[in-house]
């Protein structure tokens, strides 16, 4: 009787001892982050002549904000995070930012060169494209607060 009790034992102790061996999926150590361009990092300011008010946008490594609104971070989103996710993908020769993978925050921005004063400087060109408008039109954001009232701003 002891021997199949020492029989069973050493079964039930072969199968712990296999079943730990195997190897379940583990979690990558590579953690994929949102990455903004540097040819749009940096802050931008743009003034708007029918309400009289400066607009900042703002893009770092990881992050992307506009004006009030909560900023959108490139790393993913983790159970009481921070900020939420903020995807970017290509679209011809703009990069197009949106919250997560839907249309919310949804814009479009390229990095472009100016000369203001005979000085070249580097600026956003935002396309604004919306549903029911008839033509699209851009928005030029600056690295310093510049009114279009001032000298003409020559595109390069």
């Amino acid at each position: 009787m002891r021997k199949n009790y020492y029989l069973l034992f050493l079964v039930a102790l072969g199968f712990g001892l296999f079943s730990v061996n195997i190897k379940a999926p583990s979690a990558s150590a590579h953690v994929k982050y949102t990455v903004v361009p540097k040819s749009l990092r940096g802050t931008y300011h743009h003034y708007s002549k029918k309400n009289h008010k400066w607009s900042q946008v703002k893009f770092t490594k990881y992050t992307y904000k506009i004006g009030n609104l909560p900023t959108l971070s490139g790393k993913k989103l983790i159970a009481g995070g921070l900020y939420p996710q903020l995807s970017l993908s290509k679209s011809n020769s703009y990069y197009c930012t949106e919250l997560g993978e839907s249309d919310g925050y949804q814009a479009f921005y390229k990095g472009i060169t100016v000369t203001k004063n005979g000085k070249k400087i580097h600026a956003l060109k935002e396309l604004v494209s919306y549903p029911g408008i008839k033509h699209d039109y851009t928005i030029i954001w600056y690295p310093s607060k510049i009114k279009s009232t001032q000298t003409p701003v020559v595109y390069v």
